[in-house]
């Protein structure tokens, strides 16, 4: 169950979305550290780490006391860690980036049907490994699921 739980098939949307971005080259499931940033070929880069976190229960929208089925609202944060090459403009790429998520992650706020909003958060700083740059998105999902999983 839990590899097609609703948690897993929105971070699979999250993926998809990044992939269909031609400024991002590479989408990984996992965060990158130097030495394997290093790893790859200039034509791989930018690189999208994308690691989802665990749900937080909002509230519990019915319940057996009424009748109806249990089914729960929670939240899931799923951040995106974008590594470029600091080779010329790292603002302006930084920028661009950022803009290209940002437009993707909120043209279907509700990823395909998963979910019942999306929110977009940017990181403030952005780090500098030379020669690389690193930022980081949080897409923010609330979605309902029942007692059998999350």
């Amino acid at each position: 169950m839990a590899a097609n739980s609703k948690r897993e098939q929105i971070i699979l949307n999250v993926v998809g979305d990044l992939e269909e971005l031609s400024s991002i080259k590479t989408v990984a499931r996992k965060q990158q550290t130097h030495s394997q940033l290093a790893e790859f070929a200039l034509t791989q880069l930018p690189v999208a780490a994308v690691v989802g976190r665990l749900p937080t229960f909002i509230e519990k929208q019915s319940g057996r006391r009424t009748g109806g089925v249990e089914i729960f609202v929670s939240k899931l944060a799923v951040d995106v860690y974008v590594y470029f090459q600091n080779i010329v403009d790292p603002d302006t790429q930084l920028s661009s980036l950022a803009d290209d998520m940002w437009v993707k992650f909120y043209a279907d706020q509700l990823r395909g049907g998963l979910a019942l909003g999306t929110s977009v958060q940017l990181s403030e700083d952005p780090e500098y490994w030379d020669p690389f740059v690193a930022f980081k998105l949080t897409a923010v999902m609330q979605y309902t699921h029942g007692i059998g999983g999350i």
